[in-house]
């Protein structure tokens, strides 16, 4: 789930995930733009690398979880000696995502957070032509928040630019 809230991402338990055919459908009991906490499923389709695809990875992590009789909390520590701990925390993801960007040695790698997942998540899928409509749904945006609409034009600045091609 690329484009979801980390508070979102912490308080998934094993019983929100369910396989299908397609990848996998994520139920996010609730949410920033779901105050009313009515719930919505996000599709996750297989990725394209099976080393790096999501709903490969998490059916992998869930079948570590359940051969330790530990499942429920999906998003669980692990200590220096392979012992579970408890659920991360909203903090607990955001710092794993700067030790991952440092691990790959991006440019200042304290300006990544949990919440470049979402943006790059957006951008990346507005840079591949998806249309907003999806982009906004499938990240449980207002279709009309400025927020979305930021990433889609940064990436749409390149990819629908008048001059290419011109030769000038």
């Amino acid at each position: 789930m690329d484009e979801a809230r980390r508070s979102e991402l912490v308080a998934l338990n094993d019983a929100d995930l369910r396989f299908v055919k397609e990848g996998l459908e994520v139920y996010v009991a609730s949410s920033k733009t779901d105050q009313e906490a009515r719930g919505t499923v996000c599709p996750l389709p297989y990725g394209q690398w099976a080393d790096t695809c999501p709903v490969r990875v998490t059916q992998q992590w869930l079948d570590v979880l359940s051969s330790r009789s530990a499942r429920t909390a999906v998003l669980r520590g692990v200590d220096r000696n392979g012992h579970l701990r408890d659920r991360l925390t909203a903090q607990s993801i955001d710092l794993r995502v700067k030790a991952a960007a440092a691990a790959a040695s991006l440019d200042n790698p304290g300006s990544y957070s949990a919440h470049s997942l979402r943006a790059g998540g957006a951008s990346a899928a507005a840079a591949a032509g998806r249309s907003m409509l999806a982009i906004a749904r499938h990240g449980r945006w207002v279709e009309t928040s400025p927020v979305v609409h930021g990433y889609v034009r940064a990436a749409d600045m390149w990819r629908d630019n008048p001059m290419r091609g011109l030769g000038v």
